[in-house]
This record gives C-alpha cells, structure tokens and sequence, in this order.
C-alpha cells in the first residue's frame, strides 16, 4: 500500500541485489515458507521501486508480486492477496508482454476464484488466453496450458462440468508437448495437471477417481508448494470415503511438507470439521487441531 506502481522509492539498490533477493523470496514461496517470504518482501518491494532500470524493476515485480499474492492468500488474507495481485497487473501491463500479462491473470483468476467469484475469474483467464494462443514467447505454452486448469477450476465452480473437462484435456495435451518445466515458477506439466485432475475429481464428487488419479503422482522433484496440495487433496479424498484414518495420515503428511500451509488451509479445515464430526478423536488428530488453533470436539 506504501508503494504504488508510479512511486520511486530512494532505496540504495542494484538490479543484481534486488535479482539475488528476489529469487530467495520465490525459493521460500516454493517451499511453503510464506513468513519468510513475506517478511523479505517488507524491503524487496520499495528496494525494486528503486531501480533505475525500470524494465529490469518490471520483470522482477510480476513473479515477486505473485510471490506475495500466493504467499497471502495461502495464509487466509484474500484482500491484501488482491492487491498483490494488482500491483502484479500492473507491472506485467507496462512490460507489455502477453506472457507476463497471462501469468498476472492467472494470479487475479485465482483470488477472484478464492472469493467464490468463479465468472470474472473465468474471464481475466479467458482474454489471457486468447492473447497467447499462437504466441511463439518462451514460456508462453506453458502459461496457456495452465490457463486452460485455472479456467477448468472456474468453470466447476460454475457447474458446467463438461466445459472443465474440456480445458483439462487441452492442458494434458500442451503437457504432453511441454513435459515438466519451471517457468514462471509453475511447476508446469502432466504432473501438475493430475494435480489439477484430482482437485477437479474431488470438487465434483469423484474421491475414487481422484485416488486412481493420485496413484500415477510421482512426487519427485516437484516444488513443497505443489506437494501440499497433494497431500490435503488425498486428505479429502480419504475422509470422502469414509477412511478417516488415512485421511489423518494424509493431513500430517501435508503438514510435514508445508506446515504454514496445511494449518492455514480452508480445505484442511474442513477436512478436520468432517473427520470430528464422524467422532474421529485420535491423539494425531487432536494435536493437528491444536497446531490449527481449532477445538477438538
């Protein structure tokens, strides 16, 4: 808020430094760290509003403004996670780049999404996408593929199933093409779109299928960050069948690998909610409510 995109800051900084730094802020986002990132980002931000190299200060904002906007919402502060979001936009509008600009769409997509606000999340992605489609920009396949997942979330979450199949199928075939790459920090490929499969299968009332789905999940490798939502999906997927115990394993799982993230998360919440209300009361699951600062009962 102290910093609007046409503000300069006098902050003593180079473009190396505010480069090194930034890629410290998207390595502890990648590990679930969001304090860590969070609290770096307190000087990263007027440190890149600094920069006499505006270009160079724009192509850090937008994955360092997604950081933010990622980091935010993954701890349940949706309206600070929208200006991130914003402030993301904006920069990738003055890059004018189409990559950028689809990546900053995703961003605003998925807190609009978050907020139940599945149409206009729908559409940010929609216009993205048709300005990529044909691109030959690095990146550009890879940020269009995981359009088509986001747009398959949003149209679920409209009820127009046959629509999200569709767009998921897309994606798996760009993955096909694309196979696993790291661009844009989004962990892009046919892994990532089973993981979108199985948040998909569950969202739709298939926990079987989002299990068979998880089966073929091979975990190596890919970001904490992704391997969270792994592990609370097959949380919800245990719970949905009725295996309460599994679905406790599943959740201390997601906790190892992201504690900030699986404490904080609305899904696991739930899952928790469910799991008490079927008269689960293991210890395992009792200190998981501590640590969730809910009550066990």
């Amino acid at each position: 808020m102290d910093t609007p995109m046409a503000v300069r800051r006098d902050v003593p900084a180079t473009v190396e430094q505010v480069r090194r730094e930034a890629g410290l802020v998207r390595v502890l986002y990648g590990r679930c760290d969001y304090a860590g990132a969070l609290r770096r980002l307190v000087d990263l931000v007027p440190a890149m509003h600094a920069l006499t190299d505006r270009r160079a200060a724009l192509a850090e904002m937008v994955p360092v403004y997604g950081v933010a906007m990622g980091s935010l919402l993954n701890v349940s502060y949706p309206a600070h996670a929208w200006l991130a979001a914003e402030r993301c936009a904006e920069a990738a509008g003055l890059l004018d780049d189409p990559v950028a600009a689809g990546v900053a769409a995703a961003n605003r997509a998925r807190v609009s999404a978050y907020s139940g606000a599945y149409g206009p999340a729908r559409a940010l992605c929609d216009a993205a996408g048709a300005d990529l489609a044909g691109s030959g920009a690095v990146g550009a396949l890879d940020v269009l593929g995981f359009l088509h997942l986001a747009r398959a979330h949003h149209l679920a979450g409209l009820r127009d199933q046959a629509s999200a199949e569709d767009h998921l199928a897309e994606a798996a075939r760009i993955a096909a093409h694309t196979g696993e790459t790291e661009s844009w920090d989004l962990a892009w490929g046919p892994r990532n779109v089973a993981l979108w499969r199985m948040a998909f299968q569950l969202d739709t009332g298939r926990p079987e299928g989002a299990m068979q789905t998880a089966a073929g999940v091979d975990l190596t490798g890919l970001p904490p960050v992704r391997q969270v939502y792994f592990w609370l999906d097959m949380g919800r997927a245990a719970e949905a069948v009725g295996r309460d115990r599994e679905a406790v394993r599943m959740l201390l799982a997601a906790e190892r690998v992201g504690p900030q993230h699986a404490r904080s998360s609305t899904s696991a919440r739930e899952t928790v909610r469910s799991l008490l209300r079927r008269g689960a009361t293991s210890p395992e699951l009792r200190g998981l409510c501590e640590r969730m600062s809910m009550t066990a009962q």
